[in-house]
């Protein structure tokens, strides 16, 4: 069979399955091969052999069970740079990007080496692409996950030739040091969502989602603990969404936070929460 037909065999499998199925064929079948999205598109004409042609069709059927992509190519983009998951860590987003880069802008803006640690790291994504952006920045992270520091380490290894410092922990309870910034994605779903999410069979740990009734229990816990571990004039910065920043302003406002602003996404909508801590 030529690559165009596979290519139109997966659209077809997956039309049922995915919003994207043009989309996650191309990009399952330019993994089978080694190749970029790109390339299968344009590779009409070519044959795909026949073990390639397994490995592919094993891939739709993941995929039609509710497998992400990222999960089934255990690898996923994110600033620019390519890292490992599967099931015991979040898949990156890229709204978390902005975290990223509203982080950069203000250890960027530091005169002295600034220290920076990540809470509820997960794969890392976010510490490492601001180690990887800056090098001299000192950057730690933590997760309450045992499996997600190691997802952790194998990043750090691959994207960075080392390893940076990594607890385990609940929140802030056994990171030691105080820091310039800090920055968390943690769950903020409700329970609720956590829980259709669950019912419908969505693969990503529920723990690394649900962040209460409200979806505020983490972000709370966070915003309440963080200026103890803060130098004066240190900034906290959470990823969230829209329908919570109300009341983390709020929040942050009662725990002695100043110079509260919101950013948004590229869809325009309210994502990353900025305080910073009275020095």
């Amino acid at each position: 069979m030529t690559i165009r037909h596979v290519l139109q065999e997966g659209i077809f499998s997956l039309k049922e399955h995915s919003d994207t199925p043009f989309l996650d064929a191309a990009v399952l079948l330019a993994e089978v091969l080694n190749t970029t999205k790109e390339k299968v598109i344009t590779a009409f004409p070519e044959e795909i052999s026949h073990e390639d042609l397994f490995i592919f069709r094993n891939f739709l059927e993941k995929r039609k069970s509710g497998i992400p992509v990222s999960y089934i190519r255990k690898k996923k983009e994110f600033w620019s740079l390519q890292f490992f998951v599967d099931e015991r860590v979040l898949v990156p987003r890229p709204d978390t990007e902005l975290l990223v880069e509203t982080a950069l802008e203000l250890a960027g803006a530091c005169t002295e080496t600034c220290t920076l640690h990540d809470l509820c790291t997960g794969s890392g994504c976010v510490a490492i692409s601001l180690k990887y952006s800056l090098p001299l920045l000192s950057v730690s992270a933590s997760d309450i996950s045992a499996d997600a520091g190691d997802v952790f380490a194998v990043n750090c290894g691959r994207i960075l030739g080392f390893q940076l410092p990594f607890y385990q922990s609940d929140l802030l309870s056994k990171v030691p040091g105080v820091f310039d910034i800090i920055t968390a994605n943690p769950p903020y779903l409700t329970t609720q969502e956590a829980g259709v999410m669950a019912g419908d069979g969505w693969p990503e740990p529920r723990a690394a989602l649900d962040g209460g009734p409200g979806g505020l229990d983490f972000l709370a816990a966070i915003i309440q603990k963080a200026p103890e571990r803060l130098n004066a004039g240190g900034i906290l910065l959470l990823e969230a969404c829209p329908e919570r920043m109300i009341f983390l302003h709020r929040i942050m406002s009662e725990s002695g936070f100043s110079d509260i602003t919101v950013k948004k996404d590229l869809a325009g909508r309210d994502r990353v929460i900025k305080g910073t801590k009275a020095g």
